[in-house]
């Protein structure tokens, strides 16, 4: 756990005003690309004395429950001690004017009328389209700055988040983004309805069809607690992450993946497949019982019915149902304490991610299996979309260093990163 407050530990929402110094780097970058890229723009925005607007929002880990989000069924993640930043300024005009200091790459978007219905903007950079995206569904709850406020922004982002390694870097682009219209003198939005939007911005402009659980833990997560989130009812409660010598931390393989180009949709249309396959079955044999995802099915369901399926889909649902299971057992066993029962049932998500779901490759299978080796390292998986991406381990503290060696031997590069479970 965090052994003292990070500058991240400062709430985005509601500091007031705070001195650069207080801010996160990442916060502070963004300021410093602000009035150096965008700041002196013609762009009838506010005068160059105006409080510059900074906001920011978490990535995220994610204990256990890999691709059950979008199956509507649990996960467990925690925030992060790294984070996606924004500073800027309202603008007059209508138009958003950004620059991102990861990509080192300017982007302007003339914002339409009709925003609400608007397509995106193919010629913007990628990751312009998120922020885009957030604009347009603010647009469409009729949520966005009042014009007298601001008819437009310009602003600069940063962070450190990995981007591409499973740490969710595009849910904390998108909370950001939210974060800074509501500064910006949007309505303020409940955590879990911004949640929601922030998911339909990534769902609609670049073409993902994300769950909702990165979002959720931008937006909701607390320090020293895990999130136990029902992706179905989007019921949310806190759980305790108090494992004594025992902290997590996450080895980044330098291995990049984008949900895109993952094979994240494949994977959802074979759950969904699955489910076209199994419910007819499933309700004729219990008139009335109602199977609407892959959180409705059973392992018992399964072993009656499997045979049924073709083997891709049923090694699809064995993972996600298992999973789910995993994601309830693991909650126990932190209530209880046990850190062995944790870090078995993470050594088994991995294998279930490895043989079932197909989307771990051989740099995060040999990380998984060096962290085995290691005494004191408790459990390890592959975190994220997959196929590519980092691992996460449960590690005493003790073991660290040599864990730390180990891997530093493995041709994976020097991507070692720690991160505490949580804050915000």
């Amino acid at each position: 756990m965090m052994d003292q407050p990070s500058p991240a530990d400062i709430p985005s929402r509601d500091a007031g005003a705070l001195p650069l110094a207080a801010l996160p780097a990442p916060a502070q970058q963004a300021v410093a690309a602000y009035r150096a890229r965008l700041a002196g723009a013609p762009d009838g925005g506010a005068s160059p004395e105006a409080p510059i607007i900074v906001a920011w929002a978490p990535g995220r880990a994610n204990l256990i429950g890999e691709h059950t989000d979008y199956n509507l069924g649990w996960v467990l993640p925690v925030a992060l001690d790294r984070v996606v930043a924004v500073a800027g300024r309202p603008t007059a005009t209508p138009d958003l004017r950004l620059f991102s200091v990861h990509h080192q790459q300017a982007a302007r978007y003339p914002i339409p009328a009709d925003l609400a219905n608007a397509e995106v903007d193919q010629s913007l950079p990628f990751w312009a389209r998120y922020i885009q995206g957030v604009w347009r569904e603010l647009a469409a709850l009729d949520a966005l700055p009042r014009p007298t406020q601001a008819r437009g922004a310009s602003a600069a982002f940063a962070g450190n988040v990995p981007v591409g390694g499973g740490l969710s870097s595009s849910a904390a682009l998108e909370v950001a983004a939210a974060t800074f219209a509501e500064a910006l003198g949007a309505p303020a939005l409940p955590p879990m309805t911004m949640a929601q939007l922030c998911q339909r911005a990534e769902q609609r402009s670049v073409g993902v069809r994300v769950g909702i659980m990165d979002q959720a833990a931008s937006c909701l997560g607390r320090a020293d607690q895990a999130l136990l989130l029902d992706c179905r009812s989007l019921d949310y409660e806190y759980v305790p992450f108090h494992l004594p010598e025992i902290t997590l931390a996450v080895y980044d393989t330098r291995v990049p993946h984008t949900l895109a180009t993952s094979g994240y949709n494949e994977r959802r249309s074979q759950c969904e497949q699955a489910v076209a396959l199994l419910a007819p079955i499933v309700q004729r044999e219990t008139p009335g019982r109602v199977v609407e995802s892959l959180r409705d099915v059973t392992p018992t369901d399964l072993a009656r019915h499997g045979a049924a399926l073709p083997d891709i889909p049923l090694r699809r649902a064995r993972h996600i149902v298992s999973e789910n299971a995993r994601v309830l057992a693991a909650v126990a066993a932190l209530r209880a304490g046990d850190a062995a029962t944790l870090g078995a049932l993470i050594y088994a998500s991995h294998a279930s991610l490895r043989d079932d779901y197909a989307v771990s490759c051989a740099e995060l299978d040999a990380v998984v299996e060096i962290a085995r080796t290691v005494p004191g390292v408790v459990g390890a998986r592959m975190m994220g979309a997959g196929f590519g991406g980092n691992v996460l381990a449960l590690v005493c503290r003790a073991a660290l260093p040599a864990l730390e060696a180990r891997l530093a031997d493995a041709p994976f590069g020097d991507g070692w990163r720690r991160h505490a479970p949580a804050w915000m």
